[in-house]
């Protein structure tokens, strides 16, 4: 099965560094509000995203970021479950963090046969790359303009 590793800050969501909310978190529909009145938006369309490529691929996360703050933000959105064995982590090495997802789905029985990493900047794409050559990058917000584009965009390749 193909993994799909997703990015959250700019990706997912609106906020550029959801590391810097403070809890507790308000939840209201598809925004919430952090104790110092912050805003977070998930982008339109994710939840669905998320329900119809859970059928498709494995999902997970490879996010640099502190995960006691954005862990609460993926179960207030109700959208932790979606994900195996995520990466949120406080370092910019996500393709160490996509390396060892690979691994544990592996050694839990999965048979990766390919991976498409999503995020919303360029940063870390040659690292990965490197790392694990078969890697399809798609790059959110060019690539896919929109979480539809972004299915329609998988349904061909994927």
């Amino acid at each position: 099965m193909k993994l799909l590793v997703l990015d959250l800050d700019g990706t997912l969501w609106d906020h550029e560094d959801a590391s810097r909310l403070t809890l507790p978190y308000e939840f209201h529909g598809d925004y919430l509000v952090d104790s110092t009145g912050q805003v977070l938006h998930i982008f339109p369309g994710v939840r669905e995203f998320l329900k119809w490529a859970g059928g498709r691929f494995v999902l997970s996360i490879a996010s640099w970021n502190v995960e006691e703050r954005v862990r609460p933000i993926l179960e207030g959105f109700d959208l932790w479950h979606y994900v195996r064995f995520p990466k949120i982590e406080n370092h910019p090495n996500k393709a160490d963090m996509i390396r060892r997802t690979v691994k544990e789905l592996e050694s839990a029985g999965y048979c990766v046969d390919g991976i498409i990493y999503v995020d919303d900047r360029t940063l870390h794409v040659d690292d990965v790359k490197r790392a694990l050559p078969e890697t399809r990058f798609i790059h959110m917000w060019v690539d896919a303009k929109s979480f539809e584009e972004l299915r329609e965009l998988l349904e061909r390749v994927g």
